[in-house]
């Protein structure tokens, strides 16, 4: 991935992606637990490989801890 990929990171980008993990075209809460929207761990340990990718260190454990979008855009936010 290019530099010009980081630089379209932005929270509509995290919600598109998240909503392509869930499967589902449902509005997603930005504070709700994307658990309870079908997300499972296969979902967040690619999520983290595509972040790292980008040159983004989100770790599993990181991304699970509080899955919600409002949290892992803080995280990608601060690390980009």
């Amino acid at each position: 991935m290019d530099s010009d990929e980081k630089t379209d990171l932005s929270p509509e980008w995290l919600a598109a992606r998240v909503q392509k993990m869930i499967e589902d075209d449902c509005e997603i809460a930005p504070d709700e637990n994307l658990v309870l929207y079908g997300l499972d761990s296969i979902a967040v340990m690619t999520f983290s490989s595509e972040l790292k990718q980008m040159g983004i260190e989100a770790s599993f454990e990181e991304l699970a801890r509080d899955p919600t979008l409002d949290n892992w855009w803080a995280l990608i936010a601060a690390r980009r």
